[in-house]
């Protein structure tokens, strides 16, 4: 039966709503790009020092091996972050229709939760690491284990903060959305 509902989106003329769907666009780029451009900062931030810490520490290795964490997991968060602002770059914002632009905001809402419950994860091993490293007596654990847990809290609030702007902007977009049923059709007006 839900094979024969089809989904369609219809805009309304401009006259019939104040609502911008361009600008929510272009608010939905602009709020995701700060959010790459302060995860790549980071990254940035924390390569630089961790590259220059681990070069110029010699006699702590607990530290220096916190300067080598840090310089390897934000490698990824850069990785990330390009990629992320590459795939946005070209974007136009009036290219998308209401579907496009809920199914966007709706997928990065998601992806930014999920990542979220991952960093608890992060967060747990790194924890993990630490505690072994101090029971085994190896320092190179602990210092990764440190380094793991502050890269992994910062990606907790960050991965969290962005879910809820995008959220935000979620529901900005659905309250100017409404859904009438009819035999076999399913449409949300915009």
């Amino acid at each position: 039966m839900l094979n024969a509902i089809a989904l369609s989106v219809i805009l309304a003329s401009p006259a019939a709503t104040d609502f911008d769907l361009t600008q929510w666009n272009k608010d939905r780029l602009t709020t995701s790009r700060v959010g790459i451009f302060v995860l790549g900062g980071w990254a940035v931030a924390n390569m630089g020092s961790g590259a220059i810490g681990f070069a110029v520490e010699q006699q702590n290795e607990r530290v220096r091996f916190i300067h080598l964490g840090n310089l390897i997991w934000n490698s990824v968060n850069l990785t990330l972050a390009l990629i992320s602002l590459i795939s946005e770059w070209n974007q136009d914002p009036a290219s998308l229709d209401a579907k496009k632009s809920l199914l966007a905001s709706e997928r990065l809402e998601k992806v930014f939760f999920i990542n979220a419950g991952l960093d608890l994860a992060y967060v747990a091993g790194a924890a993990f690491m630490w505690l072994r490293g101090e029971v085994i007596g190896d320092q190179r654990i602990v210092g990764f284990g440190q380094s793991f847990l502050v890269q992994g809290a910062f990606l907790i609030v960050f991965d969290t903060v962005m879910g809820f702007l995008n959220m935000r902007l979620t529901d900005r977009l659905t309250e100017h959305l409404s859904i009438s049923v009819a035999p076999g059709a399913v449409t949300l007006r915009f």
